[in-house]
This record gives C-alpha cells, sequence and structure tokens, in this order.
C-alpha cells in the first residue's frame, strides 16, 4: 500500500495534480474574456507591471542584502530605503529557500540513488512550490513600481554584432548549422495527471550552459508522436504555479510534449537579469543569439525525441517559440533527415520579424526602436541581418504539414507578417486558423478551441 500525499493509504501511487487547465475558461466566460480587450490590459500588465516589477527583481537578486549595490545596479533617485531594504530581504529569503527545494529536487531526480514515487512528488511538489514564491517576491516592489524602468538597456552597436555573427550569413547553412548530438541525461519519472513526467538536462551546444526541457508523456504509450512546443518571452511555466497551459491535456491527444526551457529563462536566467530579458534589452543582438541558440537546442531534441519514440516529431511554439520554430522548420533542409521536424506548429507568429520589432505593440510599449537607432542601428544595418531573424524559404516539411494560428487583432507579432508568412509557404486553408483575437488571448484560447492541435494530431497520426 502506498500512502498518498493526503496521507490516507491507495493502491494508487501519488501523482502530480492538474494544473494550468482553466476550464472556466472552456465554457462561456472564456467566450467574454478571450476577445481583443484582454489583450489591450494584458499587453500594459507586462510592459508596466510585470516587467518593471522583473527589473527590480533580477537587480535585488544580484545585489543581495544590499541596498546600496541595489541603487548601483538599479539607479533610481527617491527609492524610499526602509521598504527596499524589507524588499531586498525577502527576495533573499525566498532565493535561499528555493536553491533548497532545488537542490533536494535534483539529488531526488537525477542523483545516483533511486527514489520512492512519493518522494519524487513530494520533491516536485515542494520544488515548484519554493519556485513560484521565489518568483513572486518581485510583487515586493510595488510600492516603487513608478520609478521602475522596464528594461536594463545594453543595447549591442552594429560593429558588434558584425564581429560576432557576419560568419554566419553566407553560405545559407551557416545560419544555423547542425549540431552535434547531445548527451542527454532524463531524470527518474514521476507520475503526473496524464502520464509520467521527467526532465531532461544537457550541456547547451551554443551557449555552454545545462539546457532543460519538461517531457510529458500519455500513460501507457508506447512510440508516441512528439510536439517540442517552444514558450515565449518572458514565460517561465516550470517556475510559476498555475501558469495557463493550453497543452496540458496533450497527452490526451497521445501526444508526447516536450517543453525546453529557453535560453536566459527559468532556472538558465542570467544574474541581473529577468527572465529572457536580454533578448529586448541587448536589441539586434540579443535576438540572433537567442534564436541562434535556442533552434539549436531544439535540434538536439528532435535527435532524443527520434531516439526514444518511432512516432513523428512536431516542433512548434508560441509567439518568440513560434518565430524560433519556423527559423529551425527552414534550417533543417540542411541538416539531417532524422533531425528535420515531420510538422511545424506556429501560434501567434509573424514572418516579418523586423516589422515586430520596430513597430510591435510591446516593442512599442518598451520603446525599443530608440534604444536601437541610439546604438547606431538603421533600417539598413538592420535589414543584413534579415537571414538570420526570418524564415528564408520554404521548411523542411511541404506546406500540408504546417498548421498555424493567428490572431486578426494581434498587433505584437503582426497578424499581417503571419498572414503572409502562410501564403508565402502556401498553406491549405485547412491549416490556416484565424480568429478574432489578440496576442495573447490566440494563445489562451487554445484552452477551449482545440481544432488547431486536432489539426496537428491529425497530421501527425496520418488522419489527414
Amino acid at each position: 500500500m502506498l500512502r498518498n500525499m493526503n496521507g490516507t493509504e491507495s493502491d494508487e501511487p501519488p501523482r502530480l495534480p492538474k494544473v494550468g487547465e482553466y476550464r472556466i475558461l472552456q465554457g462561456l466566460l472564456g467566450e467574454l474574456v478571450l476577445r481583443p480587450w484582454f489583450d489591450w490590459l494584458a499587453l500594459r500588465t507586462v510592459a508596466h507591471g510585470y516587467f518593471p516589477l522583473s527589473r527590480a527583481w533580477a537587480a535585488a537578486l544580484a545585489s543581495g542584502n544590499s541596498v546600496k549595490r541595489f541603487l548601483e545596479e538599479l539607479p533610481g533617485e527617491g527609492m524610499p530605503p526602509d521598504p527596499l531594504a524589507w524588499a531586498l530581504a525577502q527576495v533573499d529569503r525566498r532565493r535561499a529557500s528555493y536553491d533548497s527545494a532545488a537542490g533536494r529536487w535534483e539529488a531526488v531526480f537525477f542523483g545516483p540513488k533511486d527514489s520512492r514515487p512519493e518522494t519524487l512528488v513530494a520533491a516536485e511538489l515542494a520544488r515548484h512550490r519554493a519556485a513560484h514564491e521565489h518568483m513572486a517576491t518581485r510583487y515586493a516592489f510595488l510600492p516603487m513600481i513608478a520609478r521602475l524602468p522596464a528594461v536594463k538597456w545594453r543595447v549591442a552597436a552594429p560593429e558588434e554584432v558584425e564581429a560576432r555573427h557576419a560568419r554566419r550569413l553566407s553560405p545559407p547553412e551557416a545560419a544555423f548549422p547542425q549540431p552535434e548530438a547531445a548527451a542527454i541525461e532524463p531524470s527518474r519519472a514521476v507520475a503526473g495527471a496524464y502520464g509520467p513526467e521527467h526532465w531532461l538536462r544537457f550541456r547547451a551546444p551554443v551557449l555552454g550552459d545545462t539546457a532543460w526541457a519538461r517531457v510529458s508523456t500519455p500513460e501507457g504509450a508506447a512510440d508516441p508522436p512528439t510536439l517540442i512546443f517552444l514558450h515565449g518571452i518572458a514565460m517561465e511555466n516550470d517556475m510559476w504555479r498555475g501558469a495557463a497551459d493550453p497543452l496540458t491535456s496533450g497527452a490526451i491527444g497521445g501526444l508526447r510534449v516536450i517543453r525546453p526551457e529557453g535560453p536566459w529563462h527559468g532556472r538558465r536566467r542570467l544574474t541581473g537579469w529577468y527572465g529572457g530579458e536580454p533578448a529586448i534589452g541587448c536589441g539586434p543582438l540579443g535576438m540572433l543569439e537567442l534564436f541562434q541558440a535556442w533552434v539549436a537546442e531544439v535540434a538536439c531534441l528532435i535527435g532524443w525525441a527520434r531516439a526514444t519514440s518511432r512516432g513523428p516529431v512536431a516542433v512548434g511554439g508560441v509567439s518568440l517559440g513560434a518565430l524560433t520554430s519556423q527559423l529551425l522548420a527552414v534550417a533543417a533542409r540542411h541538416w539531417q533527415a532524422d533531425l528535420r521536424p515531420d510538422a511545424l506548429f506556429l501560434v501567434a507568429t509573424s514572418g516579418a520579424v523586423l516589422d515586430v520589432a520596430r513597430g510591435g505593440s510591446l516593442s512599442r510599449a518598451v520603446e525599443l526602436q530608440p534604444r536601437i537607432e541610439a546604438a547606431g542601428w538603421t533600417p539598413e544595418t538592420l535589414e543584413r541581418w534579415l537571414p538570420l531573424l526570418e524564415p528564408a524559404g520554404p521548411p523542411a516539411m511541404g506546406p500540408e504539414r504546417v498548421v498555424m494560428l493567428i490572431g486578426e487583432s494581434d498587433d505584437l507579432t503582426q497578424h499581417e507578417g503571419g498572414l503572409a508568412l502562410a501564403r508565402a509557404w502556401g498553406l491549405p486553408e485547412a491549416n490556416l486558423f484565424t480568429r478574432q483575437q489578440g496576442h495573447f488571448s490566440v494563445s489562451l484560447g487554445l484552452l477551449r478551441d482545440r481544432a488547431p492541435l486536432e489539426r496537428l494530431t491529425g497530421i501527425l497520426s496520418g488522419r489527414t
């Protein structure tokens, strides 16, 4: 007999709880909420709330309990010293708790000794709770939010980008070369709500840090199809409790879902930066290096997926994850056959990344364009890097194996850019889903509108 987390005995092994499904949005409320008005509110919450609080949180983590070091990291006149000292203490305390829980988790899941099912469940629940509380200490800076910038700006000059990336511009296969096979280490599996859950870790081929991914497998599945799904910027679901996840119940459709942790996010956050911030704050260099790194990492995960299942492999993502996935899909034409994905699933994407940077609503909200121009960038110098930012040519798979979901009111990764990409690639009408939604609501809409995912699973299963 096994003892459940509530202390009662059961023949069933303990499982992780269901999270992120938000069934309340699957009915009439979802119809009312997931509309363009929600996107207007979400954008302002992110740009003028979450980002500034995250900026202070990242500065606090780099400063310890020192008010002096914090003000050196984040200069700001008029920050009240007492609330600031209290906030720094909260961040430091929660960081220590998270480090302890994460260390225990790593020993339980990756250590040399086997772990009991209830130990695995308890360790993951403790890690996730500590991670959430650690992340949530950014709200300790609410009293000073009006004084906080949204982004730390370190925009690299065109000359620096030239020195670091010019070699990738020619020949075409140099843009995203096939990486060497990675030694990917799987963790022990823990029973999840819909099947086994485990994690992967390996040395990132470009950045050299540890890359992570979470794997959700359908219960009892043999050789399931796989979807490697990439998150958007500043999305760190493995660190937040209750984050909405339209793919949580993806296992119901028979898909094994791999969720990579993107460069500079979550466990991979750089000291002094919040999750994903360098992609914005470093200007064009940030996006160039994130795409370069993530494409190579996902290629390694495709290889792992092939080695562990005979089912087909799809790659996809939302927003930043979609922009990365479409670059991989084109680059894979130059890779060996088993690293080419069988299908592509793009949510809230655009084929015109420079337009996103110049005129997208998030870029405007954080004033990205003036910062880039101040660092010496012109339209001509930016366009030189298009082969490393936007899809150059068709993807490795046929258009009938590409599924795209875009919002007609998306002004962040603008709808027009996504539609133009679908037309350029010749997507069949049945594979292009457009909704009267914006950037945030169209992805959350997958919680209640399963048609795009059903189309993908149909392609992977050979039904369509």
